[in-house]
């Protein structure tokens, strides 16, 4: 279980077996950078169909740091127990877009969480560059290790869970974000289209049933082999920035 590599600290640069404080340590750095990942993609859905008319999300009360306003109870046990989750989606409602900018609002709200997530991911690596590569990391780990530790797992956290969520997002899948940026240029009564609307959750479930069973599933392989090019290229610009 995803948790339990949190807790026995055998995750990213530490190892362990049982239980540990630097366990409990990373598990408030997954809190926290869950919370940012998945509150700050719906956010910026929200706000995104705010700059363009639809103030649904912001009357929904969906505008808001406050967790219990996003957090989906299945989807965050999922996250917990296999290191895959969703949050409650914003709601948005097309009708109060204007239709000459139709189109483009919707294209705009469905990548507005992805940016986010890499945005997030971008910057976070800073934090893991600073604290690994640098004179100032290297004295924190002497004076505070336990600081040192959880600025590790938490810019490592923010910037795997921002990429993995980002890429997750962009599959062409209902209801993700991918699907809906695709819907945006095809008829409503495209036949894939209806096929994905009917059939992705259990494609989806397939997938990370089988990357659990077999430990390789399509879904493990893009995100990862995807995923570790923007990393590489996240830290080397840092690396090559700050040090």
């Amino acid at each position: 279980m995803y948790i339990w590599d949190l807790l026995t600290n055998n995750v990213f640069i530490f190892s362990g077996s049982a239980p540990c404080r630097e366990g409990l340590i990373n598990v408030v750095a997954f809190i926290f950078a869950l919370l940012c990942a998945l509150m700050l993609h719906e956010i910026a859905h929200g706000y995104a169909a705010l700059a363009f008319g639809d103030h649904t999300a912001k009357l929904s009360g969906r505008l808001t740091l406050n967790p219990a306003k996003h957090f989906n109870l299945l989807g965050l046990l999922m996250m917990l127990l296999v290191g895959f989750g969703w949050a409650n989606p914003v709601p948005v409602d097309p009708n109060n877009f204007k239709q000459d900018k139709k189109r483009l609002a919707l294209i705009f709200v469905s990548l507005a969480g992805v940016v986010t997530n890499l945005i997030l991911s971008f910057f976070s690596t800073a934090i893991l560059v600073l604290v690994l590569y640098t004179q100032w990391g290297a004295t924190l780990q002497i004076t505070n290790p336990y600081i040192w530790q959880f600025l590790i797992m938490f810019g490592y956290l923010m910037m795997s869970l921002n990429i993995s969520f980002a890429l997750f997002n962009l599959l062409p899948l209902y209801p993700l974000d991918g699907y809906r940026l695709i819907s945006c240029f095809t008829s409503p009564f495209n036949k894939v289209m209806w096929f994905l609307r009917k059939y992705s959750f259990y494609i989806i479930i397939g997938c990370v049933l089988m990357g659990n069973v077999f430990g390789f599933s399509p879904f493990s392989w893009y995100v990862g082999t995807v995923g570790n090019l923007l990393v590489n290229n996240f830290v080397s610009f840092w690396h090559w920035l700050l040090i």
